[in-house]
């Protein structure tokens, strides 16, 4: 006999989708340390098709397992259990070489067997949520409730859980919370039969105290520096001296006499660099901290482009937007700062430095007129009313992408026109904006930020930007400075002298001429020309027609918005011949691969999708045959599963720059719209309209809280952006209670009206509704990489409206 539904049924749910959201974000964060962020989305993204596939397989199976429904969803639950720990830790075991997947066959069938070991949990988590949905379909509304605010909660769960437990061990503590899921739901079957239950859940009890106590396997990639500097401490190379791990990456500290990491010193420097400790976020190399005792032991740095802004300043107030290791600050009190304010996101990092390393470091955290800023450094400028004379953007001061681009799908509201604008807004009458970043061939880093600092002052200003920008570069990186009054005749000859003396050569400044230029430090230009491609690209640029350079250039060069805060992509479609052209067989590896690999995440999606939403109705055609409502379920679900997830992928973005965090903005969207998504869809059928007036009610309600959205947010989130964490964190979920509460309606009320005609349909329905969630989430950064936030907003907008429209198609 099967289960009725009650209370423990529901509370099943709720700690299922806490187990299911916190497991994708944990797998994310383990990724991103052991390989890369890029890899991570792919294989996640690949992974979360065990949602749609779940429901492909409900719609093809449900008839004959509905007939003994607890015994089933008894071995899904076991089933989840098991395949938690197992899959994590058998694909962690694979030798998976992810920079020759597309030249071995070997590599390649090692990634998909990766992605499929990956997809098994979710395949079995999402089978459970849709078995029990299908089946207790009278109940949708409590269901999905339970659905979505564990799904709210989850996310927060886990970032919690990120500050306690190191990152490739967080998989493995979701089995114990699948576990209590699954008591829940033997406590909502009654124990019956007994002995299968103590059975399986004497099991699952094996496999969670397992799962706790096991080690996972410590690969990290071979290509990341911390893999080396592994290899380098067991050669007794090189020593750990620290460790951190929290949502904002895993920081990794190790003294190696192999390391030196100075940023762009140049070849006539006449002093070593110091001792130094190498910092890793994530498995990377992020910067060098100096084990030095005062600014005298970091003369190195007098000898990088980053000192040239001093040596046009006298002892300027400066503000360092994301300094990591405190090498700014020991080059800006070398060049006689007055005062030094220092933002930095990562408190952990700044704990570091102020405490367990802060004798080694001398202290650079805690010197005299230093001041550390624990704050986004884009919303610290939207904060701030003090002035500087130097404003330098260290959070944006790298060695240039490679040809890989992989960092061109992460967000940096730091490098956009508008925030530039800002901080050109908090310079003194005399102030200079400085970044320095290393030159690639052919350029494309530096050639951004000249579009950057040209646009942000064209579109804030009536200012010619030709007049306020000075350019130099030595071999390894280019220095640019963005000065906030025209560059005057002796700051133009103090300009000239410094980098003479320094060794650097010109790029540009006002009133430069081409062939006069002559290179110290030779790089690629034009044929036959004296000047480098860098000069060539602020000359067109400051033109009367720069289109026609952004068009013609082989990458993706415009300036970088609030609206497509993407500086690091650099990928043009219209390029690919050129790339077929010039680099024959070698072609996909010159790409930027960063948005390759999104539009590939997608296509794969896109067609799996489209095959496994298909399969039930070519296998079962006799069974579906009867149904009159397969188009317009295959529409609704498809519109409000598309639209759901391009609207809330959107607006964490958008509210990441007003909450300065990536993680807060997550848990404050995930946690408001999914928890008041929950509180809508146990209160709709409540309201007193048939169910499909209720739909047309949620979707017009939708579509016009959303454009209002558009309209007000950002004049309203301005009154707000001076105001505390706490203040912004209520005001985001206060503005998006209305929205979330009808979101919450439209799911369940669909699933009402296929249980009033066609309830057979009910199971693909899930699996249509999950197909769309995951296909739009990779669709959702394409779109905003191409045409802005809101734009895809209003698709969403359109999506949720289409949804309103199927009530007319509904038979």
């Amino acid at each position: 006999m099967n289960p009725k539904y009650n209370l423990y049924s529901a509370i099943s749910v709720f700690f299922l989708s806490i187990a299911v959201i916190a497991l994708q974000l944990m797998i994310m964060r383990a990724l991103s340390v052991t390989h890369y962020y890029h890899f991570s989305y792919l294989v996640i993204s690949t992974a979360l098709l065990g949602f749609g596939a779940s429901g492909t397989f409900l719609a093809l199976f449900f008839d004959r397992l509905k007939k003994n429904f607890g015994f089933w969803n008894q071995l899904f639950f076991l089933f989840f259990v098991i395949s938690v720990p197992v899959a994590y830790l058998a694909a962690q075991s694979l030798p998976l070489d992810t920079q020759y997947v597309l030249y071995s066959g070997r590599q390649l069938s090692l990634l998909i067997g990766y992605n499929l070991l990956m997809f098994i949990p979710f395949f079995f988590g999402g089978t459970i949520l849709g078995f029990m949905i299908s089946f207790f379909k009278k109940e949708v509304p409590e269901l999905y409730a339970a659905n979505l605010v564990g799904s709210g909660i989850g996310g927060v769960f886990a970032l919690g859980l990120m500050y306690l437990v190191p990152a490739t061990q967080l998989p493995l503590l979701i089995t114990p919370l699948a576990f209590l899921a699954m008591i829940f739901f033997f406590l909502s079957t009654g124990w019956k039969p007994l002995a299968r239950s103590l059975f399986i859940v004497g099991a699952g009890l094996i496999v969670s105290i397992a799962a706790i106590v096991s080690d996972p396997p410590r690969y990290i990639d071979p290509y990341k520096e911390l893999a080396q500097f592994q290899q380098l401490e067991r050669q007794g190379d090189a020593e750990q001296v620290e460790a951190r791990f929290g949502p904002r990456g895993q920081l990794d500290i190790f003294s190696s006499r192999t390391f030196h990491y100075t940023l762009f010193a140049g070849l006539h420097a006449t002093v070593n660099p110091p001792p130094q400790l190498a910092l890793l976020i994530d498995g990377m190399v992020a910067g060098s901290i100096f084990t030095i005792e005062d600014e005298e032991g970091a003369a190195i740095m007098d000898f990088t482009p980053q000192s040239l802004p001093y040596r046009l300043l006298d002892q300027p107030g400066v503000l360092l937007l994301g300094e990591v290791t405190g090498v700014n600050v020991w080059l800006a009190k070398r060049m006689g700062a007055k005062q030094i304010t220092a933002v930095q996101t990562n408190p952990q990092l700044i704990q570091l430095l102020k405490e367990d390393l802060s004798e080694i470091s001398g202290g650079v955290y805690s010197l005299e007129n230093v001041r550390i800023v624990n704050s986004d450094p884009r919303l610290y400028l939207e904060q701030s009313g003090s002035q500087y004379d130097l404003i330098q953007f260290v959070a944006g001061e790298a060695m240039a992408v490679g040809t890989g681009g992989l960092q061109g799908l992460n967000e940096d509201f730091l490098l956009t026109t508008n925030a530039v604008a800002r901080a050109r807004s908090l310079l003194s009458d005399d102030g200079l904006i400085s970044i320095t970043r290393g030159i690639q061939s052919p350029p494309r880093d530096n050639i951004k930020l000249i579009s950057l600092f040209t646009d942000a002052i064209l579109d804030f200003s009536r200012d010619n930007p030709a007049d306020y920008l000075l350019i130099s570069r030595n071999y390894l990186a280019a220095n640019t400075l963005l000065s906030n009054r025209p560059v005057s005749e002796e700051r133009l000859e103090l300009f000239h002298e410094q980098t003479y003396t320094q060794q650097l050569d010109v790029e540009y400044y006002p009133g430069i001429r081409s062939q006069d230029i002559t290179q110290m430090n030779r790089i690629d230009g034009p044929d036959g020309e004296p000047y480098s491609y860098i000069h060539h690209a602020v000359t067109q640029i400051l033109s009367e027609n720069p289109d026609a350079f952004y068009d013609d250039w082989a990458y993706e060069v415009r300036a970088s918005t609030d609206q497509r805060p993407y500086f690091h992509d650099f990928f043009k479609w219209s390029s690919l011949s050129l790339f077929l052209e010039t680099y024959g067989s070698e072609w996909f590896q010159r790409l930027e691969l960063g948005y390759v690999i999104l539009v590939i995440t997608f296509l794969q999606l896109a067609i799996a999708a489209f095959l496994l939403i298909l399969l039930p109705l070519f296998f079962r055609r006799a069974h579906f045959s009867a149904t009159k409502n397969k188009l317009p379920a295959l529409l609704y679900f498809f519109f409000i599963g598309t639209g759901f997830m391009l609207i809330e992928i959107s607006l964490i973005q958008v509210f990441t720059r007003f909450l300065g965090d990536p993680i807060f903005s997550a848990a404050a969207i995930l946690s408001s719209i999914l928890v008041f998504s929950g509180l809508g869809s146990y209160m709709q059928k409540r309201v007193p309209f048939n169910v499909i007036r209720r739909t047309q009610i949620a979707s017009a309600a939708i579509a016009i809280l959303m454009l209002i959205y558009l309209v007000a947010a950002e004049p309203l989130l301005g009154l707000f952006i001076g105001t505390g964490t706490a203040v912004r964190f209520l005001v985001t979920i206060l503005l998006l209670v209305p929205v979330s509460f009808f979101f919450g309606w439209m799911f369940p009320a669909g699933i009402q009206i296929l249980d009033e005609s066609d309830e057979e349909l009910i199971p693909w329905a899930w699996g249509v509704d999950g197909f769309a969630s995951v296909s739009a989430a990779p669709l959702a950064i394409i779109l905003s990489m191409s045409i802005g936030f809101n734009n895809v907003i209003l698709i969403g907008i359109v999506c949720y409206a289409g949804a309103g429209l199927i009530s007319f198609l509904w038979r």
